[in-house]
């Protein structure tokens, strides 16, 4: 018997959810040949069957998630060909009960008897919804009317991302204020330039300055990047994923444009693949056309600083003596206080504000 595991497709890849199954139980399946379909880092990718044999059972059913190297398929060899083989041992009770990884998983948290529950799934299989439905008759009978919305993967791996931010950082936020007048009177002349494109350039150079926050934290070791490599956070309106745009320091404002793009063209087409998501050492988030005006963002993986920008405002300022409009955004910068200072933090902020609201100073770094 050939046991199947979730693969790990992407160096940060920790869980998969399995979206469709090519095979049914009891189909022979050659090896090399299309398997099974799983989403892993917000894309899909197809696995290749590893044996060739006899489907016999699928532990992992579509719509369900298994953690890397867990189980999902099991696979015999053709019926004869093992004409020695042993009398199977007699199954236990235990055993005896079908039911998904995830199911298991629940009905132990809840201490839940899973004898209990009738499995609506192939072959009597217990589902998570199964257990979930069981958890809802033992409360009280009558109940507010609702409807459940089930997760979808992306929305389920958004989730998975939070919790281990969280939970495995110390997360702070600064947030300043910042005068935008001198990138909002070049966009004017550059239209063809998006402002993401100007913020990536700009960050990209101040990462340079400060090597901390273009770096990684594992829990015990601090990995600092020599290449800068900036996340652009996307919102495909059924969430968030973050294409990285590589090596963004050396890049020239129209080539980050054209990248940005490109981007925003696979992620229309649903057509991104691991490599555009992965090895980023910085992220930006940017929910100004949006209407929000400060937020605190959450990290991004093993990096240890992203920063939020928010909608840009026409306000009355002092500048030059003089009380005048301008165009002023805040700038939220959430940071993993384990390995980042405040004052670090508010070092990086501020030589951040001074490039953005320093005309030639600006220039010099955009290049133009």
């Amino acid at each position: 018997m050939f046991e199947v595991r979730m693969p790990k497709f992407g160096l940060s890849m920790e869980e998969g959810t399995v979206t469709k199954w090519f095979k049914k139980v009891g189909d022979f399946v050659k090896k090399g040949e299309p398997l099974v379909e799983v989403e892993s880092e917000k894309i899909i990718n197809a696995l290749e069957s590893p044996y060739e044999g006899i489907l016999v059972e699928i532990k992992v059913q579509e719509g369900e998630s298994a953690k890397v190297g867990e189980v999902i398929a099991l696979i015999g060899e053709e019926v004869g060909k093992e004409e020695g083989a042993t009398k199977e041992e007699p199954k236990t009770e235990e055993t005896l009960i079908l039911a998904s990884p995830a199911a298991k998983r629940l009905a132990k948290e809840y201490g839940i008897d899973l004898s209990k529950i009738k499995g609506t799934g192939p072959n009597g299989r217990i589902t998570e919804s199964d257990v979930l439905a069981y958890i809802e008759t033992q409360g009280k009978k009558e109940s507010p009317k609702s409807r459940k919305i089930p997760l979808d993967p992306l929305r389920k791996r958004i989730i998975d991302n939070l919790v281990k931010s969280y939970r495995d950082s110390v997360l702070v936020t600064n947030v300043t204020k910042v005068d935008v007048t001198e990138i909002v009177n070049l966009k004017k002349e550059l239209p063809e330039i998006t402002l993401t494109a100007f913020f990536v350039k700009i960050v990209s150079s101040v990462l340079k300055e400060f090597p901390r926050f273009n770096a990684h934290f594992d829990g015990s070791v601090i990995e600092e990047f020599d290449d800068v490599n900036v996340g652009v956070a996307f919102d495909t309106g059924d969430g968030l994923i973050v294409p990285v745009i590589k090596d963004s320091y050396n890049k020239s404002l129209l080539e980050i444009k054209d990248t940005l793009n490109q981007i925003k063209e696979k992620v229309k087409s649903k057509s991104l693949s691991v490599d555009d998501l992965s090895n980023s050492t910085f992220t930006i988030t940017n929910l100004g056309m949006l209407r929000t005006d400060f937020f605190t963002p959450v990290l991004n993986g093993n990096e240890v600083a992203i920063l939020g920008i928010g909608r840009i405002e026409e306000m009355p300022l002092v500048f030059e003596g003089e009380i005048k409009i301008r165009s002023v955004a805040y700038f939220s910068l959430s940071y993993d206080h384990r390995v980042i200072d405040g004052a670090l933090a508010a070092r990086f902020l501020g030589r951040l504000a001074e490039v953005i609201e320093k005309g030639s100073l600006l220039k010099e770094v955009l290049k133009i």
